[in-house]
């Protein structure tokens, strides 16, 4: 039996075949997509939709994935009756089928091809991407003039009203690589459907699991890998380590021999802790490091959008917007208050929260946060408020990350060598969770809050998400609290 070979699933093969098989054969292995997922699906066809306004006057095929047939039937009608620039027409040849996001006739006999992405930059697999495309439409008797990536520009300021696509976009020509790679797409694909004609095929797991993009299959595929402790929890794995391990038949860090030599130091640590058991502590350097902290300690979370299309004037694409900020204030006999700020109203909501956080960092004591991101929120603020950039300016002095403190001085096994809070926190303090939360992690917040903001989600839903973005806020700071105490615990001596 031929497969066709979509555009999509010409890249998925690229990828890794097997994930393509699966594609087409096991479909129902997937794991589907999440709720963060699907906006950022919805984010691209609507930045699609608007890149064609900078070729206007254009004919959509409408037809969708589901009607190939007639999609190919109504852009051979199009063509015939002299249109010029088509959305999403469709092509076949060789085995290969494509939409094509732009086609606009050149004047000349020729076309030009302009593939619409989302990303703020050019990508290698929009090479490939378009190349298997203009091979396409040559193939169906099209001539193509040129090979264009459409994609966004992030030095767009918006100004509010509409946007002026013409800087919005930027359009990068990738005729000479896609041309340079068109020879094989006829080979590629033959592969490809000899491929699907066989048995599923037999592909190791390792870095093409999530590159260039996370594939739905990676659960299936590492189904055989133990549920506490896989090898693939050790620490900045590569490949090659990856696959050696795999080769030995170690599936489990428990298993790594002690002679593999070329672990790094935090994974030969991670193996030790996890075959051991018992977390390392090195509780004269935590001391010295709590020693530096100034009381009361002021734990700060800040939660952010960063929409593909600015939503306020003077924002930029997927530029960080702080929406809401937790603060614990921790005193030094381990009591704490707290104190939040949610912006449920209309407008930017920047300027409101940077007037209520300056006060409710108080004038002294350190600011806790957990790693680098709000040192960057914080920079944002201060370059857009430049009245507050000086009170900024103290409250950054004040700033201390207590990642590196955990990562430095600390090594769970339950952590297996990563320093994410979502990591870190159930093995030091297991008592504390997000797993009954309505919002349990930073993508679903900021997707849930986008919708309330764009009118998406309204009334009660609306107040309930609200809710539920000020418990998971709170619980981020709560957590840092929780974790400095332990680590007070663990400096202290106790329990070692």
């Amino acid at each position: 039996m031929s497969t066709r070979i979509s555009k999509s699933r010409f890249q998925k093969g690229l990828q890794c075949e097997k994930a393509l098989w699966l594609t087409v054969w096991r479909r129902d292995l997937a794991v589907p997509p999440d709720e963060a997922q699907q906006w950022i699906f919805a984010q691209g066809a609507e930045v699609g939709r608007l890149a064609h306004r900078l070729f206007p006057c254009g004919i959509e095929v409408a037809e969708d994935h589901l009607h190939p047939a007639e999609a190919l039937e109504t852009t051979r009608r199009l063509q015939a009756e002299g249109a010029t620039v088509l959305y999403e027409p469709a092509f076949e040849f060789d085995g290969g089928f494509a939409r094509i996001d732009i086609l606009m006739a050149a004047g000349d006999g020729r076309w030009d091809l302009y593939e619409v992405k989302s990303t703020t930059s050019l990508k290698d697999e929009h090479i490939t991407d378009a190349a298997m495309q203009a091979y396409t439409v040559e193939g169906a008797g099209l001539p193509i003039r040129t090979v264009n990536v459409v994609h966004l520009n992030n030095a767009y300021v918006y100004k509010g009203g509409e946007y002026d696509t013409a800087q919005l976009f930027t359009i990068e020509d990738v005729t000479e690589p896609a041309r340079a790679f068109m020879p094989s797409v006829h080979e590629t694909i033959e592969v490809f459907r000899r491929m699907l004609d066989g048995p599923e095929p037999v592909v190791r797991i390792g870095a093409r699991c999530n590159a260039p993009y996370a594939c739905e299959f990676a659960a299936y595929c590492r189904a055989d890998l133990p549920e506490r402790h896989p090898v693939t929890d050790l620490p900045n794995l590569s490949e090659s380590v990856l696959h050696e391990l795999l080769d030995l038949g170690i599936t489990c860090i428990e298993d790594i021999p002690d002679d593999l030599w070329h672990l790094t130091a935090n994974q030969r640590a991670t193996v030790n802790a996890v075959k051991s058991g018992v977390p390392r502590v090195d509780a004269g350097g935590l001391a010295a490091d709590l020693a530096g902290l100034t009381w009361p300690v002021y734990h700060l979370d800040f939660e952010t959008i960063n929409p593909a299309l600015p939503i306020w004037p003077g924002t930029r694409p997927y530029q960080p917007i702080p929406f809401q900020y937790s603060v614990h204030v921790h005193s030094e006999d381990g009591t704490y208050e707290h104190r939040e700020f949610l912006h449920d109203g209309p407008g930017d909501p920047r300027r409101p929260l940077a007037e209520r956080l300056l006060p409710d960092l108080g004038a002294g004591g350190s600011i806790a946060h957990y790693t680098r991101y709000e040192i960057g929120v914080i920079d944002g603020l201060a370059a857009e408020f430049p009245d507050l950039a000086e009170r900024f300016d103290a409250v950054k002095v004040r700033l201390v990350d207590l990642a590196p403190l955990i990562k430095t001085h600390t090594t769970h096994p339950d952590a297996c060598g990563r320093w994410s809070i979502k990591y870190v926190l159930p093995a030091w303090c297991p008592d504390l969770s997000y797993a009954d939360l309505g919002i349990g992690d930073g993508n679903t917040a900021s997707v849930r809050y986008l919708r309330v903001v764009r009118g998406e989600t309204q009334g009660e839903e609306a107040a309930a998400v609200l809710a539920d973005l000020t418990e998971y806020c709170a619980l981020d700071t709560l957590a840092m609290v929780r974790l400095l105490e332990e680590m007070r615990r663990l400096a202290a001596g106790a329990g070692l």
